[in-house]
């Protein structure tokens, strides 16, 4: 399960609506234990400029400095947020090539220009599979 207040969620949605019909792209800071809550949300550019429409990068430079900001304030990185331009809140096939186990990946699905749907997925190393995290406001 993943908390998040609903204002950072309406932040993440506002941002994956300003960046259609490109994929938008951020980081998820926080505490995962006891449970695994957003305490910020850090977008970062999306560095793939060639297939911005359907792909995201987030570069390590990016990457090392919401790590460095987050560990200082005695957070960590719990998860990754980015979006689904014209197509549903489900992760890829790219998804699951590029996902780390101990993330929370929360996709934004957006249609036309308008946020349709908002999931948040937990990578299964050993299914090789995602599976649907609950969101708790």
């Amino acid at each position: 399960m993943l908390f998040i207040d609903s204002e950072k969620l309406r932040y993440i949605e506002s941002l994956t609506i300003k960046s259609y019909p490109s994929e938008c792209c951020g980081l998820l800071v926080g505490t995962d234990s006891p449970e695994k809550r957003v305490v910020e949300v850090c977008p970062v550019p999306n560095r793939n400029f060639e297939r911005a429409h359907d792909r995201f990068v987030i570069e390590r430079c990016d990457f090392e400095k919401v790590d460095k900001k987050a560990t200082k304030n005695g957070l960590q990185i719990i998860g990754v947020y980015h979006s689904h331009p014209d197509h549903p809140a489900v992760p890829s096939q790219y998804d699951a090539d590029h996902a780390c186990s101990w993330f929370s990946y929360i996709i934004v699905a957006v249609e036309k220009g308008e946020k349709t749907n908002v999931k948040s997925w937990v990578f299964r190393e050993e299914g090789n599979q995602f599976e649907e995290e609950e969101i708790k406001s």
